[in-house]
């Protein structure tokens, strides 16, 4: 929810968790990747040489044993607590008969030079195979971007397709801010309302909970009932329990997942600020559709939508302050998810039915549409959610590496470092071809210092002797997050929205993101409690992950690929700048002239481009 208040609101989407809740979940994690393989497609004979763990990246998540509790931790802190239900559910090999025994994913040989053979030999699938499928991948090599997209929006078990939530009423109802005392007022309202929404989430939960139990305990016949007996006295009777008790920990997990999407959909501005950001939006709109030809129908396309609220308010706007205006809109919905679609529908019904809305259930990086027209393009909270590619940089040669999620049979995962080959990649670092510092956008981390920048300093004969000679010495530089998915988003505009002006809001910055450059946040929730993690490779579905957004970057990609023949141009704005511009301020002031609508979302930025031919 809130970070950081003191000094101003630095907000993701949830508050960190607690540090002794944190511990055992890191220390798990932080265990799911060996050392940072470097290889390229050829047998592993012919690998390149690779240097042994004491010369991995400084960055790489582990190369040993997690770090575990101390003898004097305190107790709770450190322990797993059913962390084997919350990634995958990997068996060890002395174990897989039972089929309820989670492996302890440790990297067991950390002085290997490359990983298991088998990991050269699994099939390269994308994003889009793994959409056929309703199980989590195995035995599978993927892109970085395609394990980011497919653990968000796999149609079966991806984070948002599975645990999208639709906001009751009654949560999003509008503030009086004129009968708030201050902003320490507003937060404790927020936060009554949160608690007031998750009690009604438990309490469905623990209906259809209590639905389930009394099914399972109807008498079935069962034709094998003799040989089920037998197999359950020779499992034993500790295997079932502990069966069953990683049953119960896998539920309340996914759980605790459903309560934190569905806070994460309805923390948004648009609802926090209900009517009068979406407002804001809809003013500077149509003073950008008057300054043109002032009887053009005004088209406007929303990508994800979320809780249809910011649609709501902005027709809502227009029917009131600009009739005329209203009768020539079109207002056009770009939607993922299959569940967030239809809710919009229900929402939206209104509008539907008058023919002023429609809401399309696809894939905006998809769409193959083309709109000749002119037309307004809105996307809030849009990029942080787009899938990005891992690359590194070798510190002896300064060529780019990019990343492999490897999947073995037991759904242990597993990062791999090839040379640059796919086409999309190529296509980004050609476009901004510059250094890492530009290449992945704004430094999450401390980590931003070991970007490849300070190497082109260096002569190649001396790079060469460091990687070879100095112990320690990384072999790859940083991770580095590159957007792949906003220059799809880009291209996808320049090609069916050619005469688009867009309108983007998110966040600029991002507090306990994981190591690297331009790198993202990944968290979950666990008993109540939101806990950020230290790497992006973690069980799909049950993990958000977003990413901070370089406006500079984004500004500069937008302008090269609509191409200056467009006449588009482009303004990064900060967020509260352009709230005092546009939104009715006076209607979001607390009694002591406090304003969370301009002091709130102190890391966001907005982009606005315009179509000027």
């Amino acid at each position: 929810m809130m970070r950081g208040r003191q000094a101003g609101t630095l907000l993701s989407r949830q508050p960190t968790g607690l540090a002794a809740s944190s511990a055992w979940l890191r220390a798990t994690e932080g265990a799911r990747l060996t050392q940072r393989w470097l290889h390229s497609s050829a047998p592993a004979s012919q690998q390149p040489p690779t240097r042994s763990p004491a010369s991995a990246p400084p960055s790489a998540p582990h190369s040993g044993p997690p770090p575990g509790p101390s003898p004097s931790s305190p107790p709770g802190q450190g322990r797993r607590r059913g962390a084997g239900s919350i990634f995958s559910p990997a068996r060890s090999s002395a174990s897989r008969s039972s089929g309820s025994s989670h492996r302890l994913q440790y990297n067991t040989d950390p002085f290997t030079a490359l990983p298991p053979t088998e990991h050269y030999t699994f099939p390269l699938v994308t994003a889009a195979d793994l959409a056929q499928s309703s199980t989590r991948p195995r035995a599978k090599r993927m892109l970085a971007r395609d394990f980011i997209h497919d653990s968000l929006y796999n149609p079966a078990y991806g984070y948002f397709s599975r645990h999208a939530v639709l906001l009751p009423d009654g949560t999003s109802r509008e503030i009086d801010f004129g009968a708030v005392g201050g902003e320490d007022e507003f937060m404790r309202l927020i936060q009554s309302r949160y608690s007031e929404f998750e009690a009604g989430i438990v309490a469905r939960q623990d209906a259809k909970r209590s639905r389930e139990d009394k099914m399972k305990q109807r008498p079935v016949a069962r034709q094998s009932s003799r040989q089920g007996l037998e197999e359950a006295q020779r499992r034993g009777r500790l295997d079932l329990a502990r069966e069953k008790q990683s049953e119960r920990e896998y539920g309340q997990h996914a759980d605790d997942v459903d309560v934190m999407v569905a806070r994460q959909v309805w923390h948004t501005p648009t609802e926090l600020f209900k009517p009068y950001y979406a407002r804001a939006i809809a003013r500077y709109i149509v003073e950008r559709h008057r300054s043109k030809i002032d009887e053009a129908p005004l088209v406007i396309y929303e990508l994800g939508a979320g809780s249809g609220a910011l649609a709501n308010d902005v027709l809502g706007y227009l029917a009131e302050a600009e009739p005329d205006l209203y009768q020539r809109t079109e207002y056009r919905i770009i939607e993922i998810s299959s569940r967030l679609a239809e809710q919009q529908r229900k929402i939206l019904a209104k509008y539907i039915d008058e023919g002023t809305c429609k809401v399309h259930n696809e894939s905006i990086l998809q769409w193959t549409k083309v709109e000749s027209r002119e037309c307004f393009v809105i996307a809030l909270e849009v990029l942080d959610n787009l899938t990005h590619d891992v690359v590194s940089y070798s510190t002896d040669s300064l060529a780019p590496y990019q990343a492999i999620v490897s999947i073995d049979e037991s759904g242990d995962m597993h990062e791999l470092w090839e040379p640059v080959s796919d086409p999309l990649i190529r296509r980004y670092l050609d476009l901004v071809s510059a250094t890492p510092s530009s290449v992945g956008g704004s430094s999450s981390s401390s980590s931003s210092s070991s970007g490849r920048s300070w190497l082109e300093s260096v002569p190649q004969a001396l790079r060469k002797v460091m990687t070879n000679h100095l112990p320690f010495y990384p072999n790859l530089t940083a991770r580095t997050f590159i957007p792949t998915g906003s220059l799809q988003l880009v291209e996808v505009l320049a090609k069916s929205f050619p005469r688009h002006n867009l309108v983007v809001s998110d966040f600029d910055r991002l507090p306990d993101a994981v190591q690297g450059i331009n790198a993202p946040v990944v968290q979950t929730r666990l008993e109540g409690t939101m806990i950020p993690v230290t790497t992006y490779c973690v069980h799909q579905g049950f993990f958000d992950i977003f990413f901070p957004t370089d406006f500079a970057v984004l500004k500069r990609l937008h302008s090269q690929v609509t191409g200056a023949a467009s006449g588009a141009s482009g303004e990064i704005m900060h967020h509260s700048t352009f709230l005092k511009r546009y939104a009715e301020t006076d209607k979001t002031r607390c009694r002591d002239d406090s304003n969370p609508l301009l002091s709130w979302y102190e890391n966001a930025s907005w982009f606005l481009s315009r179509f000027n031919t």
